[in-house]
C-alpha cells in the first residue's frame, strides 16, 4: 500500500468471500483525489470505480450524474494497492491455496 496516490492511476481492492483468504475477488478503481467534498470531517481519498471513470470520464469534470465513487477514510486505506502490491497479494493467496491442498 502506498499512501501517496497518483491522479488518474489504478488501484485494486481485495476482499475475500472465504475465511481462509483463498479465493480474492478485485475491484478496480481510478484515483480522483483526496478531500474532494466540504463535507469531508477527515481525510478523504477518492476513488471512482474503474468501468464508471473509462464510459464516463473523472466525476469531476462528468456529465454524468450517476458516477460511482467510493470515499475512503484513512483506516481503510490499506485496502487500496497497486499493480505492485496487487501482484504480492494474489501470490500470497496463492500460496495460501497450495499450502491448502498440501494438507
Amino acid at each position: 500500500m502506498s499512501d501517496t496516490f497518483i491522479e488518474g492511476e489504478v488501484y485494486f481492492r481485495i476482499t475475500y468471500p472465504d475465511p481462509g483468504f483463498l479465493y480474492p475477488r478485485i475491484e478496480s478503481f481510478v484515483y480522483v483525489g483526496m478531500n474532494l467534498s466540504d463535507e469531508d470531517d477527515e481525510d478523504t481519498w477518492y476513488f471512482q470505480f474503474a468501468d464508471d471513470y473509462s464510459r464516463h470520464g473523472s466525476f469531476l469534470t462528468s456529465t454524468h450524474s450517476g458516477c460511482k465513487v467510493s470515499c475512503v477514510g484513512s483506516s481503510d486505506l490499506p485496502e487500496m494497492y497497486d499493480s505492485t502490491e496487487l501482484k504480492r497479494q494474489l501470490d500470497l493467496a496463492e500460496s495460501r491455496r497450495k499450502n491448502k491442498r498440501a494438507r
